[in-house]
């Protein structure tokens, strides 16, 4: 059970995952421009591929989600993206 709500909130909570990443990359660049240029360009590549990696991770975490879900018998009620927000 711990497991699937691992999953679950890491799922949940990609995106923000992602982008502290991200940022954790760009901080590292900025001290990195000044004493070592190479470097930097490497992270900018590496950044895009973080972007790039990420959406083979976000898969893997939706099937993990989905398989542990079935597996413990859980039921997830996913969230209705039709439907928008009226005033």
């Amino acid at each position: 059970m711990w497991l699937w709500k691992l999953v679950h909130s890491a799922r949940v909570n990609f995106s923000f995952i992602l982008m502290g990443v991200l940022f954790f990359e760009g901080l590292l660049a900025v001290p990195l421009m000044f004493t070592f240029p190479p470097a930097a360009l490497g992270l900018v590549f590496l950044g895009l591929a973080t972007i790039g990696i990420s959406l083979l991770v976000r898969a893997m975490l939706t099937v993990a989600d989905d398989s542990l879900a079935r597996l413990l018998g859980i039921q997830v009620v996913a969230p209705d993206r039709d439907k928008t927000l009226e005033p």
